[in-house]
This record gives structure tokens, C-alpha cells and sequence, in this order.
């Protein structure tokens, strides 16, 4: 439906929905052809607190040809490449807005920004890692400051705890399954105090949006608590996902409209016509973003390309790696890691697993192994990497020994060890050898020698692993 005036849609996208590779069924690969489509149709993308910032002033008008881009939820599947379990690794929503700049260039969409309403408490998030993800610890807030520095990403409130289905206890009496606050020092705490204490993990005051969960504005909460609360918590402006219809004029800023991927359009060409019934127009370009240089990646901070992340079952993206080393299936261990090589801005190339070690419990022990490298990864490294990866000790040590540190408590790790390189690479990670042949082992607890000479019989009567 067409209104009168300016219309500025606004955008949404869940990281965390990765159900196959392609457009249709995996958020990542939509956001990357939907950001293209909009530049290549002359949509000209900016904050979205510039929008909230021209809906208050009353000057709309200003962003005709405009469009926001937001996230809901705030997962690491929203800044950082990440080693889905089905569907192999995949490339950050913020690293895609980067390799969109670092193709085009600043000059195409010089406010290029968007986004990500994530849910604030910390112990909420770890609770649904385990109970709505696959319990990794891909939930977490150590990248907000990052994210906000390259300013590419905000980072906004979508309540204290969602009020969310999978979690024992949240903050409100409301029904789960939705957000129907209406009692004061409940929004109290899923309002106000969210957006105190993301002022905090963000490392970063002032204003604090705010995305209703479930995106439905409750009455009470939208036309009642924050139109009278909002202002003096420093929260100017709320977000709904309920509606189909872009901001204009006669919205109110406590219930913003957003459209959301699959809810509201789930092809290309869904999009171009939800724009067009909208009434949003492109502003025209005065160049083709085709004549605009290409840059390439730089190597930068050599943990900005290259992170290991532990992952529940290793088949899906180390499973080829695993048999081309050793000639069968990853095997069914407890705890599996992958150093995951992320290429860069500008790159085509996608996220791919280079290296995969596992490690095995024992009683007080951890027995690491399976541990095995991508050769022809150091072919495609930048020469900067490539270096910095050789100082390090190579893919091997960087993903054993990062292993062992996300280990947590325990007295010693062992490794069984018969192939040369494979040894080199232990003794760079730390591992000394025993008098057993082939059996090494890092002790990370003071022991005496007898609970040590204890823990090495044990090992070895197990034989090789």
C-alpha cells in the first residue's frame, strides 16, 4: 500500500537461521544478495538511529531513497565467521557488510551500518546457547566494543532475557512465547535495566534502542510505559517485527515497523515488489558501483583471519579434512575443535575449516588427538598470514593449542605422538615428552611426581589413541 510522504522500510535478518546453503533457507546468504540488490537498485542505506533521530525531528523527507538493515537476537553468528554444525562455516553478517565495502569501496554506501538488537542478560544468553543453539558458547558480548569500533554495527537492546520459551526463570509473568508486559517494575527490568547494562558490555553510553521480542509492541509497553519512561531511560525509540509497512510520517517511535526475511519476503523478487508496494523509491546514483575499484584483503591481526571455535559434531565441517588424513569418520569424542579461516574483506572465497584437533576425557585428563591440517590452506594465506601463522608454530600448534586453553579444569592433557611433524608440532604447543615412547603430555596442575608417574601409567596402559 503507497502513503503519502517518504517511506523508509526497514529490514530484518536472524543469524542464526541456517537451514541449507542458499537464499531461501539460510539468513547469511539472503543478507549478502539482499545488500547487493538494494545498492544495485540505488536504496541508499543508513542507521538506524538515523532514522529514529529524523522520525523525532520531524524531517523524514531527508531519507527518501533510504533503507535500515537490523539483526535480531545478537548471537556471535552476527559478527563473527562461525563453523555451523550442518551447514559448514559461515560468514559473519558483519564481515559480509565488510566484504560489500571492501568491493565497492566507502564512496558507494558511505553509511553503510545496520543493526543487531541482541538479548542482554549474560546468564540468559549462556542458558539458551545450550537450550536454542548447540551449546558452543556462540552467545557471548566480547565483540560488541569491536563491533561498534569498525563501525559497520551497532549493538541495541532486545530485552533483558526475550522473555524466551527455553529459559527456567525470565523477569516478567507475561506468557512466554510473547512479550505482553504489563506490570512497571517488569518493563522495568526488560526495558530499563537491558539498557543500563548494555551501556556496559558495549563499553558505550547514551541512547539505547529497543526491539520488542516476538515483535509484537504490547499496548501497555507502547502506549503506555515507554512513551512515559522511554526519554528519561535513554531508550528514544522501539522497534516492532509484527507489521508490514516501512516508517513514515504517521508512526509512532514506540512501535518503529520493521519487515522481516521470510516472514515478509523470501525471494528477490518478493523484496523488489515489498519495496515497490511500500512506496519506497531509490535515490539515483551518479556512478555505477562496477567503476569503483576492488580492494584487496589485507592479512591485518593474524587472530582477525583465523579462530578456533569448539563444535558439538565435527562431521559436517571437518569430516573431509578428517578422512583425507587419516582414511576414516571423525570419531564420536565428546569435544571437537576447528581453526577456521576466515578470507577477508573483499574475498570471495568463503569461511573454510584448515585445521581439527579433539579431545577425549578421562579422570582429571584430557587425551587429545585426531589432530590434522589443510596443507593447501598456507597456498591461499596473504604473505602477511602466511608469516605470522609460521611465527605462531603452524595451523597445528594454533588449533592443539588453543584446544587445551578452552579445555577448562583439568590436571594434564596427553598426546600420543609417532609422526615426526606431528611431535614438532607438540613440543611448539607445549607438550614434553614422558618415558613412555610416543606419549607426551602437558601438565597443567602442580602434581607430585607420584600423581604424575599415576596419571602416565594410566595413559599408556590405554595404549595409542
Amino acid at each position: 500500500m503507497k502513503r503519502n510522504g517518504v517511506a523508509v522500510p526497514i529490514l530484518t535478518w536472524h543469524a542464526m537461521h541456517v537451514d541449507g546453503p542458499g537464499y531461501a533457507d539460510n539468513d547469511h546468504a539472503a543478507f549478502r544478495e539482499d545488500l547487493a540488490w538494494l545498492h544495485g537498485a540505488g536504496f541508499h542505506v543508513v542507521p538506524l538511529r538515523a532514522i529514529v533521530a529524523a522520525l523525532r525531528e520531524g524531517r523524514l523527507d531527508a531519507l527518501a531513497g533510504c533503507v535500515g538493515l537490523s539483526m535480531d537476537d545478537g548471537s556471535d553468528f552476527d559478527y563473527r565467521d562461525l563453523p555451523h554444525p550442518a551447514w559448514g562455516p559461515q560468514r559473519g553478517m558483519a564481515g559480509i557488510l565488510e566484504d560489500f565495502r571492501a568491493q565497492h569501496g566507502v564512496a558507494a554506501q558511505p553509511d553503510l551500518h545496520a543493526t543487531t538488537f541482541t538479548i542482554v542478560s549474560p546468564e540468559a544468553r549462556a542458558e539458551l546457547d545450550r537450550t536454542c543453539m548447540i551449546g558452543c558458547r556462540w552467545w557471548n558480548h566480547d565483540w560488541y566494543r569491536e563491533a561498534e569500533t569498525g563501525g559497520l554495527m551497532a549493538v541495541e537492546s532486545h530485552g533483558w532475557d526475550h522473555n524466551h520459551v527455553s529459559l527456567q526463570h525470565t523477569a516478567t509473568t507475561a506468557p512466554r512465547g510473547g512479550f505482553d508486559i504489563r506490570d512497571t517494575r517488569e518493563a522495568a527490568v526488560e526495558v530499563g535495566r537491558a539498557a543500563e547494562r548494555l551501556r556496559e558490555l558495549r563499553q558505550r553510553d547514551g541512547e539505547v534502542l529497543f526491539a520488542y521480542p516476538y515483535g509484537e509492541p504490547g499496548e501497555f509497553l507502547a502506549g503506555e510505559w515507554l512513551p512515559r519512561q522511554g526519554d528519561s531511560l535513554g531508550v528514544p525509540a522501539a522497534f516492532a517485527a509484527s507489521g508490514a509497512e516501512p516508517v513514515h510520517a504517521g508512526v509512532s517511535r514506540w512501535k518503529i515497523p520493521r519487515y522481516v526475511f521470510r516472514d515478509h519476503w523470501r525471494t528477490p523478487g518478493e523484496l523488489a515488489a515489498l519495496l515497490r508496494d511500500a512506496g519506497a523509491s531509490a535515490r539515483p546514483r551518479s556512478s555505477p558501483s562496477a567503476a569503483r575499484p576492488k580492494t584487496s584483503p589485507a592479512a591485518g591481526n593474524w587472530r582477525d583471519r583465523l579462530r578456533t571455535w569448539e563444535v558439538n559434531d565435527a562431521r559436517v565441517v571437518a569430516g573431509d579434512l578428517f578422512r583425507r588424513s587419516f582414511g576414516h569418520e571423525v570419531p564420536d569424542y565428546p569435544r571437537h575443535f576447528v581453526l577456521v579461516y576466515s578470507p577477508g574483506p573483499g574475498s570471495q572465497e568463503p569461511p573454510t575449516v584448515v585445521a581439527y584437533v579433539h579431545q577425549m576425557r578421562g579422570e582429571g585428563y584430557y587425551l587429545c588427538g585426531g589432530m590434522c591440517v589443510d596443507e593447501r590452506a598456507y597456498r591461499r594465506f596473504p604473505r602477511a598470514l602466511f608469516e605470522a601463522v609460521r611465527e605462531q608454530g603452524g595451523l597445528a600448534t594454533i588449533v592443539t593449542r588453543d584446544s587445551v586453553e578452552m579445555l577448562g579444569d583439568c590436571a594434564a592433557v596427553f598426546g600420543h605422538v609417532g609422526e615426526p611433524r606431528a611431535r614438532a608440532a607438540d613440543l611448539r604447543t607445549g607438550f614434553v615428552d614422558t618415558d613412555r615412547e610416543h606419549l607426551m603430555v602437558i601438565w597443567r596442575k602442580p602434581l607430585s611426581d607420584e600423581d604424575k608417574r599415576r596419571l602416565v601409567d594410566e595413559v599408556a596402559s590405554r595404549g595409542a589413541f
